[in-house]
């Protein structure tokens, strides 16, 4: 049982971590400047 739970928890931290990569890509496509996309990938950094 320890190891679905442990299993699950993985597949979450995954999902989640892949919706944090899509929302980064879509915040770099509608970014109206290059130094824009440059800030927003100076923030994604220190996360």
């Amino acid at each position: 049982m320890t190891s679905l739970r442990t299993v699950l928890a993985r597949r979450r931290s995954i999902r989640a971590h892949l919706r944090e990569e899509r929302a980064l890509q879509r915040a770099f496509a509608m970014a109206p400047t290059l130094e824009s996309a440059h800030e927003i990938a100076a923030l994604a950094a220190r996360r």
